[in-house]
């Protein structure tokens, strides 16, 4: 296997990250730019500030995309020759890089906004919990990622079937369920950061492995010419 072949998976990974940043990018940009200036201007009637929410809300633009992208493209790249087993490693490498990339914005949106409402109102906590409510979502993104990656793949597996639809409603439903508890409910606090940490690696260990069984099962179909 030559050098280029080798390292193709990876190739696959960074392209997938860059591309969705490039689809992304307005949204992103206006998410990053606007809502810290919208958290000051709102300040008085907010009990916490709007990058908290905006963020949460973000991370379903981060699992769709991640499923998005499996239904819609994956049958296609594995019919031109990519094997089952590069698809599945270019996606953990994307889904690694989601996480690092979101994490740094969430971090840099809420110590900008904090730094704002320092300026201009009463910032919301201190300056390490702003950096701590940001640093979460290097755990809390790949949930959500692996989350989409999971029902997207499962639909390239089993679209159609009952089956299908049975994933999607557990998968979902414990989703939320696991989630919040997560994002907001047990971040935080003596003694809990490590349980916090260990259970959302747990968590993610689990997605990411469940999203490659269902990738790695997708039938490989003839390569098209």
């Amino acid at each position: 296997m030559s050098t280029a072949l080798a390292k193709r998976r990876y190739r696959i990974g960074v392209s997938l990250f860059l591309g969705s940043g490039r689809w992304l990018r307005w949204p992103l940009l206006l998410w990053v730019v606007a809502v810290p200036i919208l958290s000051v201007v709102f300040s008085g009637a907010l009990e916490t500030g709007l990058w908290s929410i905006s963020t949460s809300v973000f991370q379903w633009f981060v699992a769709i995309t991640a499923g998005g992208w499996i239904y819609t493209n994956l049958p296609v790249l594995i019919a031109r020759g990519v094997t089952r087993r590069e698809a599945t490693v270019a996606y953990l490498l994307f889904g690694g890089l989601a996480a690092v990339a979101v994490a740094v914005l969430a971090t840099a949106g809420s110590v900008a906004e904090h730094a704002l409402l320092d300026l201009f109102g009463d910032p919301f906590g201190t300056w390490g919990e702003a950096v701590a409510a940001g640093a979460r979502y290097v755990l809390i993104t790949p949930i959500y990622f692996f989350t989409g990656a999971f029902i997207g793949a499962s639909a390239v597996r089993f679209n159609g079937s009952t089956l299908f639809t049975v994933i999607v409603l557990v998968a979902s439903t414990g989703h939320y369920a696991g989630v919040l508890a997560l994002e907001f409910g047990l971040f935080g606090g003596d003694g809990l950061l490590a349980a916090w940490a260990a259970i959302s690696l747990g968590v993610i260990a689990i997605l990411a492995a469940a999203s490659a069984l269902i990738l790695r099962s997708i039938a490989v179909q003839p390569k098209r010419a």
